[in-house]
């Protein structure tokens, strides 16, 4: 393998990227009485490349030194992450040498240059980035209808995220019991610019007590040339699960018209909030009701011919009603080749209003994918009582 071909491996900007913690909390040195790879019986062999490897330890050890423990444990994974990764690229006894010596110089440029790179990126993510600055101006802080909670998080939360994530917004539910801190980071960086946003959210009670890791949101992609960062948006009305709404990045070609909408955290077994019980609730254009306790929708049904991908349209065939609270449908109304559009929502009466749309097919028209925009059509009207 050429030097030419070689790929940068995991450089310290990976520090940000996860909480991940792991049990192997102390790295590995290089043993050199015991070499046990062909990486390492490599570097002992050549007494430059062991004057290198050390100074790569020591440069981890002086940086762990400055750290936070959270960034502490971020980083000896990063460097366990790294021993593991050369050993896979630099495979080829050839230019294993020259492989090892060009990725430790990498590394000690990444530790030097790259940590001190994400905090001053992450400080500007409001500037540096469309999708979050679309976040700042929509989601706002709504601490103050609560006493005693403070807009800014304390120092026992903070201490929780890696430190060049920055804070950003704060949300408290109804029950002024529950308060989930959302901080912005940088990840990585690509031609010293940001190559992945993050947020991270932290969880804790009234008195800022307890506080726990909820998870990463990081940016997602679901169909076609389409992408989004799910953001904290606001708590159901129990106070117990918490709406992301999908702010979406600029599209490429077919991605215009797509919109992932909302989904939704629920708690876990530990009844805590937990980022991997994620999932879709609804889409962007629902309507909420009964003091945002229910959720009513339209999707797309196999009953009914879709539009063609890409642009993320709904054919409109199924219609679901849901719980917020509880994540449970509570009604759904489905009909071959039938779609149907939500007129009102009239909460006093308990009635939606909803017209029903049957499509016919024929030789002008065949049933095909597309043939919704030159079916037949017969649209009626009418009222059903909401669950």
């Amino acid at each position: 393998m050429p030097l030419s071909s070689y790929k940068p491996l995991l450089p310290l900007v990976i520090m940000g990227s996860a909480l991940i913690i792991s049990v192997n909390v102390n790295a590995q040195g290089l043993q050199c009485n015991n070499p046990a790879s062909a990486i390492e019986k490599t570097i002992c062999a050549s007494s430059a490349l062991t004057k290198m490897n050390n100074r790569l330890e020591q440069a981890y050890a002086q940086l762990k030194k400055t750290q936070s423990p959270v960034d502490q444990v971020v980083t000896t994974n990063t460097q366990n992450q790294w021993h593991e990764h050369i050993k896979k690229q630099c495979n080829q006894q050839k230019y294993m040498q020259g492989c090892i010596q060009l990725n430790i110089q990498r590394q000690l440029y990444d530790i030097k240059h790259n940590a001190t790179a994400l905090v001053t990126v992450s400080k500007k993510w409001q500037r540096l980035d469309s999708t979050l600055r679309k976040y700042a101006n929509n989601v706002k802080n709504n601490t103050q209808q609560c006493s005693g909670i403070t807009r800014r998080p304390p120092k026992n939360v903070t201490q929780l995220i890696p430190s060049q994530y920055v804070y950003a917004k704060s949300l408290v539910n109804a029950q002024c019991n529950t308060v989930v801190r959302t901080f912005v980071g940088c990840s990585s960086l690509k031609n010293n610019r940001c190559n992945n946003w993050q947020l991270k959210l932290v969880a804790s009670d009234a008195n800022n007590q307890h506080p726990y890791i909820i998870g990463t949101l990081a940016s997602t992609s679901r169909t076609g040339n389409s992408s989004a960062i799910f953001v904290p948006y606001k708590f159901s009305p129990n106070g117990k699960n918490v709406i992301l709404k999908a702010m979406m990045q600029p599209a490429g070609a077919g991605g215009g018209n797509i919109n992932y909408g909302y989904d939704v955290i629920i708690h876990n077994d530990k009844q805590q909030l937990s980022a991997t019980t994620q999932h879709y609730l609804a889409p962007y254009n629902a309507h909420f009701y009964a003091n945002n306790s229910r959720i009513a929708y339209l999707e797309n049904s196999p009953l009914l011919p879709n539009y063609p991908q890409p642009g993320g349209g709904s054919n409109n065939g199924k219609l679901v009603i849901k719980n917020v609270n509880t994540d449970e449908v509570l009604m759904t109304k489905e009909h071959t080749d039938t779609s149907y559009a939500i007129k009102n929502i009239n909460t006093a009466s308990h009635i939606m209003t909803i017209t029903t749309t049957r499509h016919s097919f024929g030789s002008q028209c065949p049933r095909t994918e597309d043939s919704l925009s030159c079916s037949t059509r017969t649209t009626t009207q009418e009222k059903i009582t909401l669950p």
